[in-house]
């Protein structure tokens, strides 16, 4: 018996020994492995970025190229991106070499980069000042092209040497696997020798031997009721489904899994899962590992990276998603793996047509917003004289004091048409929460009066009779005047649009908790139900059937509803029926003190406009022609020009106290000139433009603009913006 115990306990020594020496040298292959591939990943990263270096000099080239030949700056966006990218490639270059290239072969790379950008900074230059014969013989001397030669053998010449030390460095890891691979084989092989050893001594004991039997013959029945229940469930299931035994070889496969992989249970039973499941990288084609070397090596739960393709037993590919997990015993040893596995094909289809279906829905997007931009400025362009005209009529002694309220009539007409087309780009705005506020005391009641007096001659042409119940005697409230008109504007217009006859009440009065209700009412058309579900719905009509005789875009109520929203009010809209009128009420809380609406801006105060020289760069004759003799009405100096170079040669000669300037003109924008301005003055300068989108406000402000106006412009807030500004600079 002593003699027993003494094997026992030197069997376990030995053991415990080979397990301590396996697990030290399955470490140090480990390591050995993580160093390899660490210095393949860093190889490769520098291959890749001495590419990104070449394709980033031949983007600056080609950029050039385009703007050479045809002096358009538009054609400059590949060359400034690539000017922009270079200097951090470059960093992260000189990062990369540091790992096995040597400092004076960077170096060589580094300045002939510099040498090839300098010859293209050179072109851009003469292009751009001396024209294209300077540039094209800068491009026809060869240098450049020799230069891109150089650059392309020295950088193939790393590439070459990085791939050849990749390769060595992918030898050694192989070598290292194997060899790991090999302890692991050994140390299953004297673990095994250890339990046949324990096998054997348990049989010699004939007192426990029936016992042992027993429970023996009890366990199997039990493990193979539940072996078939298990082959049951996984060969119903949808998902490939893989059980290795402990050394990785293939032990079941249900049928999904013989489907996928093209091999049958009986072909692949006992084989390595290497040579069964056999896995690519879709992109590098390189050799992934195995999702079970991956969890009998590490013992949890692993899965795939993105992008890996099962080479089925006929050669062809198919894209999978897998997850592997370890299969432990009763004590927590591990004793195989199960792998699962699916076809990733529809779901990559389907993320490819949604990748699809979004850059459709955001190049529609932004068509839509260029074409809202462009109407705008289109429709905004010719109301800019008239509405300059209509200001300097409603000033000059020479119009007749009882035509001076028709011209007030006309200006404010004027301008409210030019808020409705605002209604275009508000809609995007309010969609995209970009919409500004300036909130102040507004009284509501000469609110009312005033759009009531703009609408009486469209009332009186239909013989409308509109009727004033002003009974709130709170009536002022704190929010947006202007919004607050564009909503009540919106609603009296289409109650008159769409009442034929009879009148339009307008009524206010206060609840209980001291909000103040405003409601129109009308005895038009009146709206169905269904017709109420959509009224807050853009580009819907009120009433489909009623399209062709009253027209309309249909946005006047969800830009209202929104802007309502927006302002924390309330918009209600009830009718009886077709034939019984309309009634809308918009809600506010009221504010405990109130002041006029400010339906303009408030004017500029009174100053020496005879001392300040303006400089207007606008190309359109009728609108420079209009403000031009406005402003010189009201005693300004002003100079006006319709080019960006005649602009740039007068303003070198001549000092301005302020420019206006348009934005899209004949040989250039306004841009290119506030741009070349600010390299010399910091002259205050206002931007002119029929472009009023929330981007062309952003940009104005990044060239340099001190403001930013949209046509037609407002005589009172354009000299408050003069005056500001000029102010601002003394």
């Amino acid at each position: 018996m002593a003699v027993r115990l003494r094997v026992v306990i030197a069997v376990f020594i030995v053991t415990a020994i080979v397990v301590v020496a396996s697990a030290l040298l399955t470490y140090s292959f480990g390591n050995r492995v993580l160093r390899a591939h660490a210095r393949e990943e860093a190889r490769l990263e520098v291959i890749a970025q001495l590419e990104q270096l070449v394709t980033t000099v031949k983007d600056a080239e080609t950029g050039l190229r385009g703007f050479i030949i045809t002096g358009q700056e538009s054609y400059l966006g590949p060359y400034n991106d690539a000017v922009n990218r270079l200097p951090q490639e470059i960093e992260k270059f000189k990062n990369v070499a540091k790992i096995d290239i040597s400092p004076a072969d960077a170096d060589k790379v580094l300045q002939l980069i510099e040498r090839k950008m300098a010859i293209l900074r050179t072109a851009f230059e003469l292009r751009r000042n001396a024209g294209f014969e300077a540039a094209a013989a800068i491009v026809q001397r060869g240098e450049g092209e020799q230069i891109m030669e150089e650059l392309r053998a020295a950088i193939g010449s790393l590439q070459a040497q990085e791939t050849a030390a990749l390769q060595r460095d992918r030898n050694l890891s192989d070598e290292v696997t194997r060899m790991r691979t090999n302890v692991f084989a050994l140390t299953a092989l004297i673990n095994v020798i250890f339990l046949v050893w324990a096998y054997q001594r348990i049989a010699e004991s004939i007192k426990l031997r029936d016992e042992a039997l027993a429970r023996a013959r009890q366990q199997s029945a039990e493990v193979q009721k539940q072996k078939d229940l298990l082959s049951v469930t996984l060969s119903s299931i949808g998902d490939g489904v893989m059980v290795t035994d402990q050394q990785g070889r293939v032990d079941f496969m249900n049928g999904v899994a013989e489907k996928l992989t093209g091999w049958s249970l009986a072909e692949a039973r006992g084989r390595p899962t290497s040579e069964v499941f056999h896995i690519l990288n879709e992109h590098t084609r390189e050799r992934v590992v195995s999702p079970v070397e991956k969890v009998m090596s590490e013992g949890v739960i692993v899965g795939l990276a993105n992008h890996t393709l099962l080479v089925r037993k006929d050669g062809s590919e198919v894209p999978i998603d897998d997850s592997g997990a370890p299969i432990r015993d009763a004590d927590g040893n591990l004793c195989g793996v199960v792998l699962v596995f699916r076809d990733f094909s529809e779901h990559r289809t389907a993320e490819r047509e949604l990748r699809e279906a979004r850059d459709a829905a955001e190049t529609a997007n932004r068509a839509k917003d260029q074409f809202l931009a462009m109407l705008s400025h289109e429709l905004r362009t010719p109301l800019t004289p008239v509405l300059a005209t209509l200001n300097l009529w409603e000033t000059s002694e020479d119009v007749p004091a009882a035509l001076r309220s028709d011209v007030q009539m006309l200006r404010r007409s004027v301008e409210l048409e030019a808020r409705i087309i605002d209604d275009l780009l508000d809609l995007t705005r309010v969609a995209r929460g970009m919409l500004s506020f300036s909130p102040e005391n507004t009284d509501v009641h000469a609110l009312i009066n005033f759009l009531t007096e703009l609408s009486h001659s469209e009332a009186a042409g239909k013989e409308l009779q509109i009727v004033l119940k002003l009974d709130a005697d709170r009536h002022n409230v704190y929010t947006d005047a202007a919004r607050l008109q564009q909503v009540l504007w919106n609603i009296l217009r289409n109650a008159i649009k769409f009442t034929d006859s009879g009148s339009i009440t307008i009524a206010t009065t206060n609840d209980a908790r001291g909000k103040i209700d405003i409601s129109i009412s009308d005895t038009g058309i009146g709206m169905t139900s269904e017709t109420m579900s959509r009224l807050f719905a853009p580009f819907e009509q009120a009433d489909r059937s009623q399209n062709k005789r009253y027209g309309g875009l249909g946005l006047g109520m969800a830009i209202s509803s929104a802007l309502v929203e927006l302002l924390e009010g309330k918009l209600v809209a009830q009718s009886k029926g077709l034939g019984r009128g309309s009634t809308f009420t918009v809600s506010f809380p009221t504010a405990t003190t109130g002041a006029a609406p400010t339906s303009e801006p408030e004017p500029a105060p009174p100053i020496d406009r005879a001392k300040i020289k303006l400089l207007l760069i606008e190309d359109h004759a009728d609108t420079a022609r209009a403000l031009v003799k406005l402003l010189g009405s009201r005693g300004y100096n002003i100079t006006s020009l319709a080019t960006v170079a005649s602009a740039l040669e007068v303003a070198g000669r001549e000092t301005f106290d302020l420019f206006l300037c348009d934005l899209g003109l004949p040989d250039g924008t306004g841009f290119d000139f506030i741009e070349k301005i600010r390299q010399t003055r910091k002259t205050p300068a206002i931007a002119l433009t029929g472009f009023g989108m929330q981007q062309d406000v952003d940009r104005a402000a990044a060239a340099g603009f001190d403001a930013h106006l949209t046509k037609p412009v407002n005589l009172q807030k354009l000299e408050a913006n003069i005056w500001r500004l000029v102010q601002d600079r003394q």
